[in-house]
């Protein structure tokens, strides 16, 4: 069942010798692809701290009120997928994981384990929060497939993709996503559609150079099952959360363009911010920091913009969708740990007066 997988998600999330080399390893690799950042963009630290010299505290603190509400954008996420969880703590378990992933590659099954540890103790049960796990992960994975579509439409719509032929091949895999994205959600919200995808996955399954020991069809018809409340009466909210959480992201991005100097269309900077989310999935280097970061320069510099703004721009993006998470992710966890200790010791006539 679902909720087995990430309970043995969580079993495998304890560290390891060969664990904590990879993770040294990636982090390595991580953080040379961040100092080598200027060498790719064409420019030197030195012209990027010129740049970021400019940056006033004014905008810095609506970059970061955006950041800020990224965050409370998808606690209506969490809340949705965890009935009575509060927007609050929902807010720190974001913080929590995202710190965790932003340090750990494959950090998601530590996230998933620290999760288990702090809703066990607001009293959930195991169940809920493992489906809680599935359908954000789900609803994830839909937003990852839309971003390259929306980029690649934003590309045609504006005329930058050189060839007819590219045009229509970008076109078309545009559609195609969107085409996934619409077959998932119906095989979610409806029975009938998700045994019809899931036969036909197997089809294609049969046909390829795969042995694959699990029908397609009974993981649909099991995820399904085991979401099906959830997915059913909060896919509005879970949709709407994911929505204006990419969104505000999205704004993000564009304001570090704006304060870094970059001016360039809208539909391209939308196209670049989609590179940049769909990348952070790749899980060489913790949330595919500095990968994400150097294709994203490359995407901009191809756009246009100038070496210095492209690589300034991309960097300060990821101060707040990377670097600054760690932190706050390590002090909302303190701060749990320390309520947590304080709840452990208070009478229990006392306990329900702690909210964190």
């Amino acid at each position: 069942m679902a909720w087995e997988t990430a309970s043995a998600e969580v079993t495998a999330s304890r560290p390891s010798l060969r664990r904590v080399a990879m993770s040294l390893i990636s982090l390595a690799l991580a953080a040379t692809l961040i100092v080598f950042l200027p060498r790719i963009a064409g420019v030197t630290w030195e012209e990027l701290y010129d740049r970021f010299s400019q940056i006033g505290w004014g905008a810095m603190a609506v970059l970061t009120g955006l950041w800020v509400a990224g965050l409370c954008a998808y606690s209506v996420v969490l809340s949705g997928s965890l009935p009575g969880l509060s927007r609050r703590r929902a807010i720190l378990i974001n913080c929590v994981g995202s710190g965790v992933s932003n340090v750990l590659p494959f950090g998601g099954a530590v996230g998933v384990a620290m999760t288990f540890t702090m809703t066990a103790r607001w009293g959930f049960g195991r169940r809920p929060v493992v489906v809680s796990t599935v359908v954000t992960g789900v609803w994830n994975m839909l937003t990852r497939f839309l971003l390259p579509a929306v980029g690649l439409l934003c590309l045609v719509g504006t005329g930058r993709v050189p060839d007819s032929r590219l045009a229509v091949a970008a076109g078309t895999g545009g559609a195609l996503l969107l085409g996934v994205v619409a077959a998932m959600s119906a095989a979610l919200y409806r029975e009938g559609a998700a045994d019809l995808l899931g036969r036909g996955l197997d089809r294609v399954v049969r046909r390829l150079p795969i042995k694959s020991k699990s029908s397609l069809r009974d993981v649909l018809l099991d995820l399904r099952s085991s979401t099906i409340e959830i997915t059913r009466t909060k896919w509005p909210q879970l949709t709407l959360g994911m929505i204006g959480y990419m969104a505000l992201q999205c704004v993000l991005f564009i304001g570090c363009l704006q304060v870094t100097g970059g001016r360039i269309p809208i539909p391209e900077a939308v196209a670049a911010f989609a590179i940049n989310r769909v990348l952070t999935t790749a899980v060489i280097t913790p949330g595919g920091s500095g990968i994400s970061e150097s294709a994203t320069a490359l995407a901009l510099l191809g756009f246009g913009v100038a070496p210095a703004v492209a690589a300034a721009a991309v960097l300060l993006f990821w101060f707040f969708a990377h670097l600054i998470e760690i932190p706050v992710g390590w002090l909302a966890w303190t701060l749990w740990s320390l309520n947590a200790r304080n709840d452990k010791r208070a009478p229990t006539s006392q306990r329900s007066e702690i909210r964190l």
